[in-house]
């Protein structure tokens, strides 16, 4: 790749860079495959609260009634249990949204694309919902529909969200946008019985002690990626890694060694 090229970055790719940077490199080669099971119903719960606006939680069964059918399951308890699953991931939405606006927070637009660009990296994606204040800044919303969560304390380097804030900060929602952090909000397995505690927030660029760090993370992840070489980081992410067979860490991919 040419030095003057610029760089893809996807701020959800960042994590898993983040951790290692092989599975990275197979799973944007394709190495996931296509969306099944909580996967394909994590992106009917996103499809459903990107059309159903702030809306109460019987409002937004009603929509997931027009599009469940999508999935194509067999009638049974599985089906059910999906529902049921899809179900409580939108009350707990619901919640999140009397939360938000309780604290100030009114939905400013949702799925809404953006493009931003620091040094080589090019910063590209969706955002799940965008937010606004009486102040006019704006933070970023990112759901979370899977069972596991970063840990409290690594919410403050969290690279997705770091690269949201740099994507406000560089004008890709707007040139005079005040950032004002960046969430995740728990809907799956990992939420909590409160919307509140289900809220995980990264600290503004602005107000952080290092508040350049989340431009240099996306610099310094975008020169990486455009390197050639790639390696397997062993570790918590191991046990779910859809790429384990091609990987010469694992046993299973011994035969890459």
């Amino acid at each position: 790749m040419p030095g003057s090229a610029f760089v893809p970055v996807s701020p959800s790719s960042l994590v898993t860079f983040a951790s290692c940077r092989l599975r990275w490199l197979l799973t944007r080669a394709g190495g996931d495959g296509p969306a099944i099971g909580s996967a394909a119903l994590g992106t009917l719960v996103h499809e459903v609260l990107a059309d159903g606006g702030d809306a109460d939680a019987a409002a937004l069964g009603g929509r997931l009634d027009l599009s469940f059918g999508r999935l194509g399951l067999p009638a049974g308890w599985i089906t059910r249990a999906k529902r049921a699953e899809a179900e409580a991931m939108l009350g707990r939405a619901a919640a999140y949204f009397e939360h938000a606006a309780s604290l100030g927070w009114r939905r400013l637009a949702a799925e809404q694309q953006f493009t931003a660009t620091v040094g080589r990296a090019q910063i590209s994606g969706i955002v799940d919902r965008l937010e606004t204040d009486d102040d006019g800044r704006i933070r970023v919303i990112d759901y979370k529909t899977g069972s596991s969560k970063p840990a409290a304390a690594d919410l403050a380097r969290h690279p997705q969200l770091g690269a949201y804030q740099v994507a406000v900060a560089e004008g890709a929602f707007g040139p005079d946008a005040i950032g004002a952090g960046a969430v995740l909000v728990q809907l799956g397995k990992a939420a909590t019985t409160k919307a509140a505690t289900s809220v995980q927030a990264q600290t503004p660029l602005a107000d952080d002690p290092e508040p350049g760090w989340a431009h240099d993370a996306v610099a310094d992840a975008a020169h990486a990626m455009a390197g050639s070489r790639f390696t397997a980081t062993v570790g918590e992410g191991c046990r779910t890694c859809p790429v384990a067979t091609s990987c010469p860490a694992r046993p299973e991919g011994g035969m890459l060694t």
